[in-house]
């Protein structure tokens, strides 16, 4: 008896995968939008409200490494610039996990490649803060991401705005591994400045 669903017998394979090579070629108008999970976003609320850094990551062995990325790489916040024009960089990457940092021995759960993680140091709005990191609108004294956009100047006192990555509206204190800014410093130069700075 038929179900009712035509039966496809191999003169009709030569349609079929045209159809499925057509429905899956990219589109050449418009960037792919990404969807939350894709971007492994966190609520504000999610976080406590905190910005997101090593520093509230339960994979972070504090101020030594990460479980994720191994011992070889020193992570931990630092200063520099000239006195008069320091800044205070945070440790993060795309992997965070809001929680406690793990202040025992360190231990590992597998050594990845700090570039797929995303590793970098963000630059703090000022020296000597509690905490900082990244979120959208930089507030909480986070900073902010350039793929945030809001209808006033300074982000950071505007509740939400519009994500140009997932193409929806967003809070100021939400996080996403997306998160970019052009101040960031690379995890490979953050390494040479804190060896330099432990001579």
């Amino acid at each position: 008896m038929s179900s009712g669903f035509l039966t496809y017998r191999p003169k009709h394979l030569a349609k079929i995968n045209a159809i499925r090579r057509a429905i899956s070629q990219p589109d050449i108008y418009v960037q792919p939008v990404l969807n939350k999970g894709q971007v492994l976003f966190t609520p504000a609320a999610e976080l406590d409200n905190e910005p997101a850094s090593c520093y509230n990551c339960n994979f972070f062995n504090y101020e030594k490494s990460c479980k994720l990325i191994g011992e070889k790489v020193r992570i931990k916040k630092f200063v520099y610039g000239q006195p008069d024009k320091a800044i205070e960089y945070w440790p993060h990457c795309a992997a965070h996990c809001y929680g406690q940092p793990d202040y025992g021995p360190e231990t590992f759960i597998t050594r990845s490649d700090p570039t797929y993680m995303n590793l970098l140091w963000i630059n703090a709005p000022k020296v000597g803060l509690e905490l900082s990191g990244a979120n959208c609108g930089g507030g909480n004294d986070g900073d902010d991401c350039d793929y945030y956009m809001t209808k006033i100047d300074d982000k950071r006192d505007a509740p939400e705005g519009f994500c140009r990555v997932l193409q929806s509206t967003v809070k100021n204190g939400d996080h996403c591994a997306a998160w970019g800014d052009d101040d960031k410093i690379p995890w490979q130069q953050a390494v040479s400045i804190m060896q330099e700075q432990a001579k």
